[in-house]
């Protein structure tokens, strides 16, 4: 991996040969107004503002940095160079959140192939996301991103990347060293999901699955299931049985939940893609899933 001393030195680097810069509608430094309650000032309390469209964008306290979104992504255009990753022809794709209270960027590497590791054709995703109103954790992470269905592959045993609260900077350096790992920790990845073609689940069992995972509610008297839902969930199972009845296809069921999200016209997907992300990634995380799988006798 270069160092940071190695890169300032080239007068030639231009991050935008890594990566585009931010957009415009995302590159704004939030301002801060203390919050008035009945003419009195409340202490440690402020509005987030947008300068750029005047509007409230959020709320903090003292203890908050409300940074300009391109420190973070420097930071990462820095980092990918100091890590070496190949981001010829990236495919970058940018959402903003609540008038810029948040956003997510989405990085498809196509140099990065797992198509070995995985036995099908596979690329490297990367997912960036932060908040000025503290609404989503900052990180940058890693996944494999599989062609066949286009789904990103949410982690089978463990997250690859860094998450980190707001009161702390991603650097460069630290954005490079993890980056730099990403590769042999997704091929590792890739081991994980051979593993689950070789574990057999018949279709009820995967059925019985989902409605006890996916598909229940909680509701004043008890637990219930989405019926209207579960039929949704097996269809997507059932598009899915060119894998055939093994794990890896109840694996990609959930990771097409989580990445192909809708909703109705006025959804912010955005928002409800990452609540999706956390619930699936707490269902793979169970312990039935890990023994499903066949992670559990892996580990």
């Amino acid at each position: 991996m270069l160092t940071t001393e190695i890169l300032e030195a080239r007068a030639d680097l231009n991050l935008d040969t890594i990566l585009p810069a931010l957009p415009s509608h995302l590159n704004f430094t939030p301002q801060r107004e203390p919050q008035i309650r009945n003419g009195v000032i409340l202490a440690d309390r402020f509005w987030v503002v947008n300068p750029a469209t005047d509007s409230v964008i959020g709320d903090s306290k003292s203890v908050h940095k409300t940074e300009n979104f391109s420190t973070l992504w420097d930071n990462l255009r820095h980092g990918i160079a100091l890590s070496g990753l190949d981001t010829s022809n990236a495919e970058v794709k940018f959402d903003s959140m609540d008038n810029g209270a948040a956003f997510s960027a989405r990085i498809i590497l196509p140099k990065h192939d797992f198509t070995k590791a995985l036995g099908e054709a596979a690329k490297m995703q990367m997912t960036i996301r932060d908040s000025h109103d503290q609404s989503v954790k900052r990180q940058v992470q890693a996944m494999i991103y599989r062609l066949a269905c286009l789904n990103g592959m949410l982690a089978p045993r463990e997250s690859i990347g860094i998450k980190q609260k707001h009161t702390v900077n991603a650097d460069a350096e630290t954005v490079g060293k993890v980056a730099a790992d990403f590769p042999i920790r997704l091929e590792q990845q890739a081991d994980d999901m051979r593993v689950m073609r070789q574990h057999k689940v018949e279709r009820d069992a995967a059925i019985s699955f989902f409605e006890r995972h996916v598909a229940t509610y909680f509701t004043k008297t008890g637990v219930k299931v989405n019926k209207k839902y579960l039929e949704q969930v097996v269809g997507i199972y059932d598009n899915y049985r060119e894998i055939g009845d093994n794990a890896y296809r109840v694996y990609n069921t959930l990771t097409h939940l989580s990445t192909h999200v809708q909703g109705r016209k006025d959804t912010d997907l955005a928002r409800k893609t990452i609540r999706m992300e956390q619930n699936i990634q707490d269902v793979i995380y169970t312990e039935e899933f890990r023994n499903m799988s066949g992670l559990a006798l892996a580990a």
